[in-house]
């Protein structure tokens, strides 16, 4: 009796301790604020609240859409999202699990962020508007200008997944048994701690993300660290985990129609590597390739002004072009 009492015990002691450590990890987390500025809001999905900062004038109007990753927010456009202002009417998300936003304890799926990228355009901007989307989020864009043709005026992927990396759909037995794992209350609460620690973000960011590890400050990994334990934070990085997240656009992406489809690359990348690029050059021809050097899988952070200005460049000749058409459809029926 006294053994099975001495193993009740350390079976309990087993499952609390580690849950009070996970715990006192998200209690000692710094809170987070509206690191762009602008004029920060709330925008209520059907999944929980969205908080996006606004800030310029001008059209087309722009909405950036961050990556999905530990300690993700719109802190990745913190380099662009004043010079984009100065021209363009600039929209900067928080994905729903990130963030400000909301942080529901859900299976997040790509239906959800796609579902979230065209009702904030439509409620929100209340015009067609370039988007602006980082890897994973790439993916979800393409989607949804597939989806709801007109919405999506012109189509920026940087670094973007969706053909070769993240492209298996969910659904997978082994997604579904690591999913399990990730998920799990105590033991996916742990080993995401551990993957979000300072230590291991510290050392992904260098070794994955920038071309340049000294990019990567203290103020970077501290930003990153708070924004990965919100209370919350774990759920949709868990199900990115899990390959819940993953998602094809090779049926969608050739389909995509806008009045134009910009690749950009960070040269140095490796997690998506720039080979990468020429599936999405093949897949629509209105695709177009722009490398930016001396860039990671972010180019639009470590190489800033070159690419504002690609951007910039890219819009203000479509909005050119868009106006020297308007300009002779009106001569003709003069």
């Amino acid at each position: 009796m006294k053994k099975s009492i001495r193993n009740l015990l350390l079976t309990g002691a087993a499952i609390v301790v580690p849950a009070l450590i996970n715990n006192a990890i998200f209690s000692r987390s710094s809170a987070l604020g509206n690191i762009l500025g602008g004029e920060g809001r709330f925008w209520s999905s059907d999944e929980g609240d969205i908080f996006y900062t606004k800030q310029g004038h001008g059209k087309p109007p722009i909405v950036l859409l961050h990556g999905i990753y530990a300690g993700a927010s719109s802190y990745e456009w913190r380099k662009n999202f004043d010079a984009l202002g100065e021209h363009y009417t600039v929209y900067a998300i928080d994905w729903l699990g990130f963030g400000l936003s909301d942080k529901p304890k859900i299976r997040y799926k790509p239906a959800v962020y796609i579902s979230i990228l065209t009702r904030f355009i439509a409620e929100v901007v209340g015009s067609p508007a370039a988007v602006i989307a980082s890897s994973l989020a790439a993916a979800y864009a393409v989607e949804a200008a597939f989806a709801t043709p007109g919405l999506i005026s012109d189509l920026v992927l940087v670094c973007p997944a969706g053909l070769s990396s993240l492209s298996d759909d969910s659904g997978s037995a082994v997604q579904e048994v690591v999913y399990a794992l990730a998920s799990s209350p105590v033991l996916g609460t742990s080993l995401y701690n551990a993957v979000a620690s300072r230590a291991s973000l510290r050392g992904y960011l260098q070794d994955n993300v920038y071309f340049d590890p000294s990019y990567v400050t203290d103020e970077v990994v501290d930003h990153y660290s708070a924004a990965s334990h919100q209370y919350g934070s774990q759920y949709a990085a868990q199900s990115f985990i899990g390959g819940q997240l993953n998602h094809s656009v090779k049926d969608s992406l050739p389909n995509v129609k806008a009045h134009s489809l910009t690749i950009i690359w960070g040269r140095e990348a490796k997690q998506s590597p720039l080979s990468d690029a020429e599936s999405f050059l093949a897949a629509n021809t209105l695709a177009e390739l722009k490398v930016i050097d001396k860039a990671g899988l972010l180019p639009h952070d470590e190489q800033p002004s070159t690419f504002n200005r690609i951007v910039t460049e890219l819009l203000k000749s479509e909005t050119e072009s868009e106006a020297a058409g308007k300009k002779a459809r009106r001569r003709r029926s003069e």
